[in-house]
């Protein structure tokens, strides 16, 4: 090994007007693009995933619990509190915390601007965890003695459709046989980014919404429920069904918001086949590489052969030689890759459309083990094709190559 080791360290010292260390380089460079390219694009992958999940998941929980009913509308059919007494304790390690909620659709005026929305009631004593991060102005909603909250929380852009900012007042217009009506004040606008919540969604306090629909206190529309972990185990809804009872269902985000991960799952897709073509560039500059040795190197090999050297030797003096270039690629391309995500994870330097990508700017995401795996995964990619290219090298007979010289 040592030998090897030797013969493969005066071959890289050769002289560097030689082509072959013109063409090192450019595997080297080759190899460093692919895995940096790699590392960006599955971080920032991941992080699309997990600011989108985490921003769906700060406003409704991973799963919601509401009454079954065939009827397809926004606003729920009642649910006795009695009826979910007792599910966190009984899935301790999974629920995190309980969230009641109630929906209804309303007319929102303000001024001469009318703006249908579907106002969220939600439980003021049990704020949402994650939610506070959206705030984009004035704050939560905050628990009063009275019967009900007389507040209200817009989002930016229904905000901006009534005309309206943090402090004014608007008017509620509940469409029923009787039309009713509440004046309520705006304490606070959230941008989530998200079209089917901005556009769609207000908040308020669930005691408004349970005095509206001559509800008790023990009555809700349903229950958000925010587990301890982000990723929902489809055994955990079949066993949370099995606990509630037959006229309860729970629903997740992915079948709430199915047009959202139908878009990351598209956006996975395409980031999967543009690496596929990275990869198949790099390996192909590796086999050219090779190949371009095989040409300058094969009155080498046959001078070795000649003196007695093994086909083993041979292999392990071109596998130093080039596994050297490999290691030399990837260390820079963890450099690069790693650096250029660091730059945009603390600065965010790439900005984006929310119109379109649902955030102001490419998220970042750090998984060391996916950046481990991608490593491994690229190095035996690599070494594969370094093994079969040096095995037709390595047939060279030593009297054809020392007469080719």
């Amino acid at each position: 090994m040592y030998t090897a080791f030797f013969i493969a360290r005066r071959i890289r010292k050769a002289d560097k007007k030689a082509f072959t260390t013109l063409v090192q380089r450019i595997g080297t460079i080759s190899v460093a693009l692919g895995l940096a390219t790699l590392l960006i694009a599955f971080l920032a992958l991941r992080g699309f995933q997990d600011k989108v999940e985490d921003k769906l998941t700060s406003f409704q929980g991973q799963l919601q619990i509401f009454k079954y009913s065939l009827n397809r509308t926004i606003e729920e059919s009642p649910l006795s509190t009695t009826q979910v007494a007792g599910l966190q304790a009984a899935f301790p390690t999974h629920i995190y915390q309980l969230q009641a909620f109630a929906h209804k659709t309303v007319l929102l005026q303000a001024q001469d601007n009318v703006e249908g929305i579907a106002l969220k009631g939600v439980d003021l004593n049990h704020v949402y965890p994650k939610f506070s991060q959206y705030i984009a102005v004035g704050n939560f909603m905050v628990p009063d003695s009275a019967t009900y909250n007389q507040e209200i929380m817009l989002s930016t852009k229904t905000a901006a459709k009534l005309n309206v900012n943090v402090g004014d007042a608007v008017t509620v217009c509940i469409l029923q046989q009787t039309p009713r009506y509440r004046k309520l004040k705006v304490v606070g606008l959230y941008a989530t980014y998200i079209e089917e919540i901005d556009e769609k969604v207000a908040l308020c306090d669930l005691r408004l919404l349970q005095h509206l629909n001559n509800w008790p206190q023990t009555v809700v529309g349903g229950y958000d429920v925010f587990l301890q972990q982000n990723q929902t185990d489809p055994r955990l809804i079949d066993r949370l069904l099995d606990w509630l009872g037959y006229d309860l269902d729970v629903k997740s985000m992915q079948q709430a918001y199915p047009a959202i991960f139908d878009w990351l799952a598209i956006m996975k897709k395409d980031i999967l086949v543009f690496l596929t073509l990275i990869l198949l560039v790099a390996n192909s500059n590796i086999i050219c590489i090779m190949l371009i040795q095989l040409m300058e190197r094969t009155h080498t090999i046959g001078l070795l052969k000649s003196m007695g050297a093994t086909d083993r030797l041979i292999y392990q003096v071109l596998l130093w030689n080039n596994m050297h270039l490999v290691l030399k690629g990837m260390w820079w391309g963890n450099l690069i890759g790693l650096g250029l995500a660091s730059l945009q994870y603390y600065f965010q330097l790439i900005k984006l459309d929310p119109t379109y990508y649902h955030m102001t700017y490419v998220p970042i995401a750090w998984d060391f083990t996916m950046i481990l795996w991608l490593n491994l995964g690229l190095l035996l990619l690599v070494g594969f094709v370094l093994f079969a290219s040096i095995g037709i090298i390595a047939r060279i007979r030593p009297i054809s190559a020392i007469q080719l010289k």
